[in-house]
C-alpha cells in the first residue's frame, strides 16, 4: 500500500491505516444512528407543526448567516405552540396588508370614478343626430308641409307613439326666440315649449317630447295621439261631408283650442282641416291641434304684413296687412265651411263668385259660417263670441 507520498508501507503501517478506516466507517455509522435516535427523542407532541416550522426556518435559513441561524435556532420551543417572532417580523409581514387597506378606499373611490367620467365623455362626443337615434325610432313618412316633413315612430324605451318633424334649415326656420341662456331657437320650439310649461294635460294642442338641433336640420319629436286622423281624413271617411250634429261638436272644441291659444297669446295661423286632428276616444271625439309651424307670440293689437298661414285673409289684399284674432275666426270658418259643404272653400269663388252655403243647412249654421268668413275684419265676430253663437248651443 502507499500513501499520498508515494511511501511505501510496512506490514504494521498498513495495519493501523486499515483499522483507522474502519473506524472511520463505523463512526459515521454510528453517528449517522445517534442522529436519528436524538431527533426522535425531541419532546414535542405536535410533529406535524415541528416539521412544518422545520420547513419554514430551512427555507428562511438558507437566506440566512450563520450566526443568525444559530440565534434563530436557539429560541425554538416545543410546546405546541408555535415560535414566537420579534415585532419587527410582525410588523414587516402587516405592513403590505396595512398597506393595502390604505389604498382601497383611493382605489374604490377612483374605481367608482372612471365609470362616470366615461360616461359624461361619450355624452359630450355623442351628436344630437346619435341621440335621436339612441332614444327614438323612425318609422313611415306621414306627410309633407310647408316647413318639414313628419314621420311615424316610436320612443325605445317604453314604444310611446311620437310624431317625428324633421324641418331643414333650407326652409327659413324662423329663430325669432331666445332660451333661458339668449341662444336663438326656432320660433315653433319656443312656442311648444311655454305650451308645455302654462297648459293642462288634456289641452287640445299636441306636446312638445324633445327636439335636437342638427347642422343641416331641426327634429322635433311630438306626441302622437292614438287612434287619430286629420279633419280631412275624418272628412273622406264619412263620405265627403259631415252632419251638422257632428260638425258641431267638433267646432265647439275648436273654438275653446283656439281661444286658449289666445289667451296665451300665441297664433297658430295655419288652422285648416289638415292642421286639426280628431282623436277616437271611448267617450267620444277629441279635437288636437298640430303644426305650429308658422305660430308666433302676439301682443294686443299687434299687426302683420307678411302672411305664413295656408288660407290667406281678404284683409291682406285689401289692407295690407292682418291681425291675429280676427284672421283666426276667418280659419275657422273655412274649417267648417270645408266639414259641412261638399267643395273646399276657395277664396276667389267666395268672395267673387259669390259662392253659395248649401241650403240643407240650418240658419244658424249658415249665419256661423258668413260671421266668420265676413269680407271686413272688424264685421266679424271676435273667438269669445263664436263660442256664445246660438248655433254653438
Amino acid at each position: 500500500m502507499g500513501n499520498r507520498f508515494g511511501k511505501r508501507l510496512n506490514s504494521v503501517e498498513e495495519d493501523v491505516v486499515s483499522e483507522a478506516v474502519k473506524r472511520k466507517a463505523t463512526g459515521d455509522h454510528e453517528n449517522q444512528k445517534e442522529k436519528h435516535r436524538r431527533l426522535d427523542s425531541i419532546p414535542c407532541d405536535n410533529e406535524l407543526d415541528v416539521v412544518s416550522e422545520a420547513v419554514k426556518r430551512k427555507s428562511t435559513g438558507d437566506h440566512e448567516n450563520p450566526p443568525e441561524k444559530r440565534r434563530r435556532l436557539d429560541t425554538i420551543h416545543c410546546d405546541n405552540e408555535m415560535p414566537s417572532t420579534s415585532q419587527d417580523t410582525v410588523e414587516s409581514r402587516n405592513e403590505p396588508e396595512a398597506v393595502l387597506t390604505q389604498r382601497s378606499p383611493k382605489r374604490k373611490a377612483i374605481a367608482d370614478d372612471e365609470p362616470g367620467e366615461m360616461k359624461t365623455k361619450r355624452k359630450r362626443t355623442l351628436g344630437p343626430s346619435a341621440m335621436f337615434k339612441a332614444k327614438y325610432k323612425q318609422l313611415e313618412e306621414l306627410g309633407e308641409g310647408g316647413f318639414g316633413f313628419v314621420f311615424a315612430g316610436y320612443r325605445k324605451a317604453d314604444y310611446l307613439d311620437v310624431a317625428i318633424k324633421h324641418m331643414p334649415r333650407a326652409k327659413e326656420i324662423l329663430y325669432n326666440e331666445e332660451d333661458n341662456t339668449g341662444k336663438l331657437i326656432p320660433t315653433e320650439v319656443a312656442v311648444m315649449l311655454k305650451l308645455a310649461a302654462v297648459s293642462e294635460r288634456h289641452s287640445a294642442h299636441v306636446g312638445l317630447l324633445d327636439w335636437y338641433e342638427l347642422e343641416d336640420e331641426v327634429i322635433l319629436v311630438l306626441e302622437r295621439p292614438m287612434p287619430a286622423v286629420d279633419v280631412l281624413q275624418y272628412i273622406n271617411n264619412k263620405g265627403g261631408r259631415l252632419k251638422e250634429k257632428e260638425a258641431k261638436i267638433i267646432m265647439r272644441q275648436l273654438v275653446d283650442a283656439a281661444i286658449d291659444l289666445q289667451e296665451k297669446h300665441i297664433f297658430h295661423r295655419d288652422i285648416k282641416v289638415e292642421n286639426v286632428l280628431i282623436q277616437t276616444c271611448l267617450d267620444g271625439i277629441r279635437v288636437r291641434i298640430i303644426d305650429f309651424g308658422a305660430s308666433c307670440f302676439f301682443n294686443e293689437g299687434d299687426t302683420y304684413e307678411y302672411f305664413m298661414g295656408t288660407h290667406v285673409p281678404p284683409e291682406c289684399f285689401i289692407l295690407e296687412y292682418y291681425m291675429a284674432g280676427p284672421s283666426t275666426v276667418f280659419q275657422m270658418g273655412v274649417v267648417l265651411f270645408d266639414m259641412v259643404q261638399p267643395t273646399s272653400f276657395k277664396w276667389d269663388l267666395f268672395y267673387k263668385e259669390g259662392q253659395r252655403i248649401e241650403g240643407r243647412l240650418s240658419k244658424n249654421c249658415r249665419n256661423f259660417i258668413k260671421a266668420c268668413l265676413h269680407e271686413d275684419p272688424d264685421q266679424r265676430l271676435t273667438l269669445e263670441q263664436l263660442r256664445d253663437h246660438l248655433w254653438m248651443r
